[in-house]
């Protein structure tokens, strides 16, 4: 398992983001591709000269993050979703990427009716797609229980859907964060490192070591289940800054020997 970085955590354009992730010692990093610099509209000689500039950094791309803003379970945006996935899919495959990040949305409850079966449908259209090229569509957990996604998982005649785990949007709803790891040991293909605290209003986001989030548990499990992937350091709140950043990835080096 590798230690990397959401790029969007440093709050930079991607080019200078790029730079900033060297220097925090990460191995790896998350560029978001749903909008901005880096999408799927990249011409074929810009994204031959991204990949360059990213190995120039000693860096390796683990994800392309691919959040619309709309979820697969929005039958109104499935089309528009289809389509735009397909071009990330084109995109990871130019940039030799094998996992782009995206979100199923709600999981409905009832698997005899019509939109377990349309979400169904969807998700196995675009996962046998996927799987096609050897990349995972792999979903975060935010709209469904651990549960429930792994049901629908279950009943996909594909592997090109898995999960993006993260731990902290697990432990507000409840829920055992670490055990979840060994429940979703087929499908993560992706994980976070993301800390949570509770604060006076409900929770709230940490640096990775200052907040709740049991890690030392939560990176051992994924270590017992074989996952060996990118564990990407993810701040959405804060300054973005390069000491905290820094600070995360000494505390995760230092829970557990990666």
């Amino acid at each position: 398992m590798k230690l990397g970085l959401t790029l969007n955590s440093l709050k930079l354009d991607v080019k200078e983001a790029i730079g900033h992730a060297s220097k925090t010692g990460v191995k790896t990093i998350d560029v978001d591709a749903a909008r901005g610099e880096v999408t799927g509209a990249m011409s074929s000689s810009g994204r031959r000269d991204f990949a360059r500039y990213v190995n120039s950094f000693g860096l390796e791309i683990a994800a392309l993050g691919g959040d619309f803003g709309r979820t697969f379970s929005d039958e109104n945006a499935v089309e528009r979703l289809f389509e735009l996935t397909e071009r990330l899919i084109g995109l990871a495959t130019d940039l030799k990427v094998r996992v782009i990040t995206t979100r199923i949305g709600r999981i409905p409850a009832d698997e005899n009716g019509r939109e377990w079966a349309a979400l169904h449908d969807v998700l196995e259209e675009i996962g046998k797609h996927a799987e096609r090229y050897e990349i995972s569509l792999a979903t975060h957990l935010g709209e469904s229980r651990p549960t429930d996604a792994k049901r629908m998982l279950d009943s996909l005649g594909t592997r090109g859907i898995k999960v993006c785990y993260d731990a902290s949007v697990l432990i507000p709803g409840g829920l055992d964060a670490v055990q979840s790891v060994y429940e979703l040991s087929d499908y993560i293909a992706h994980a976070y490192a993301r800390d949570v605290l509770r604060g006076e209003r409900g929770y709230v986001e940490a640096v990775p070591g200052d907040g709740i989030v049991p890690f030392k548990d939560y990176l051992l499990a994924l270590l017992e289940i074989g996952y060996q992937g990118s564990c990407a350091i993810k701040r959405e709140a804060g300054e973005g800054t390069i000491e905290d950043l820094i600070r995360a990835r000494k505390f995760l080096e230092g829970v557990v020997r990666l």
